[in-house]
């Protein structure tokens, strides 16, 4: 039986959909732009340590509470495949940025965080938010279950991954 034209196929074996609203924001979420932060120590399983940011002199190691990452060794593999949340910064003699949920190994000098990006399927608000951007009623949206939406939000915005 073949599927029906409103139903997603299964995916290729093997394959990892990045976009799995089960995960809760801890796995597989893409990785976006450039090396945000380097550690130049050790850290722990929930912080990293960097050297200090000088005003307007550039981008490292500039990072704000609430901002996802991805960690990576310093040879540019992924540490694990977990997004942590920034949630302290502490200033001193260098910058150590808190973070959760914990890794299962402590970071180390040269490891990075690189930022994931954020997406419209975040939350159903973010969701409803996106389809009201591409001209759906609200009384569509409030009729639509949360596969509806992700489906019509995939057709928008990544058609290639169908």
């Amino acid at each position: 039986m073949a599927n029906a034209t409103h139903q997603l196929a299964p995916p290729e074996v093997g394959y990892v959909d990045k976009r799995r609203s089960h995960l809760q924001d801890v796995e597989s979420r893409v990785v976006e732009g450039p090396v945000a932060f380097t550690a130049n120590g050790a850290g722990t399983t929930t912080t990293i340590v960097g050297a200090l940011t000088g005003q307007g002199t550039n981008d490292n190691n500039v990072v704000r509470r609430g901002e996802r990452f991805k960690v990576f060794t310093s040879a540019g593999v992924l540490k694990e495949e977990k997004v942590v949340e920034v949630s302290g910064i502490a200033i001193g003699a260098s910058l150590t940025v808190t973070f959760a949920p914990a890794l299962a190994v402590a970071t180390a000098s040269g490891d990075t965080l690189k930022r994931v990006r954020g997406g419209t399927q975040d939350s159903i608000g973010a969701m409803d938010d996106r389809l009201i951007a591409l001209g759906f009623s609200q009384a569509r949206i409030d009729s639509m279950t949360t596969n509806d939406k992700q489906y019509q939000l995939r057709v928008s915005d990544d058609p290639g991954s169908l």
